[in-house]
């Protein structure tokens, strides 16, 4: 196939279309540029992994944590730091309660609405959820990774859908309370 160039017209999101630019002039680059080289990089087919759980299923792989370990480090192996668990449920908590201003509710509806997609999530644990979220309990390294383990996290999925955001800094947080030191 030709290496030419064709146009490609598509309808986005406004506010997108503004993060997009800001982001090519952060790096300074056009947008055509910034968005080709995304689109470049991003995983050639559907087998790839890009979830994050998925990425942390490999880097579990990775530090023998899963397949390799005796029955009792499976139990009390962990793969997330204490640390950055509790930082993890500190930025849950402010995205929660940043969403219960924007939507002008109060607590206890935004706790109904989002228990509704908790549910969604067979392993998540509501209770626990909502001690995070109401500052009444730190997240544990431990929790963390028993709620990964079983397959996601699902108060960052029902915060995820409930806020209908991405959560880029929860996402960050997740990734920086994996415990790296062994990787080296």
């Amino acid at each position: 196939m030709a290496k030419g160039r064709t146009q490609l017209n598509i309808n986005i999101d406004p506010d997108l279309l503004v993060r997009l630019k800001s982001e090519a002039i952060k790096n300074g680059k056009t947008l055509t540029e910034f968005v080709i080289e995304h689109l470049s990089s991003a995983p050639k087919s559907s087998s790839d992994i890009n979830k994050l759980e998925e990425r942390l299923i490999r880097i579990e792989k990775f530090l023998n944590l899963k397949e390799n370990s005796s029955p009792k480090e499976k139990i009390i192996g962990t793969i997330f730091s204490d640390e950055g668990a509790k930082k993890y449920g500190a930025i849950a908590k402010e995205i929660f309660e940043s969403h219960l201003k924007r939507k002008g509710i109060d607590t206890n509806l935004g706790l109904r609405e989002l228990d509704e997609h908790l549910r969604r999530y067979p392993h998540s644990n509501s209770e626990l959820v909502f001690q995070i979220l109401l500052g009444s309990h730190d997240l544990t390294g431990l929790e963390m990774t028993i709620a990964y383990r079983h397959g996601s996290c699902g108060m960052r999925s029902a915060l995820n859908d409930w806020t209908n955001d991405p959560l880029e800094q929860l996402n960050e947080a997740f990734l920086d309370a994996v415990i790296t030191k062994s990787l080296a």
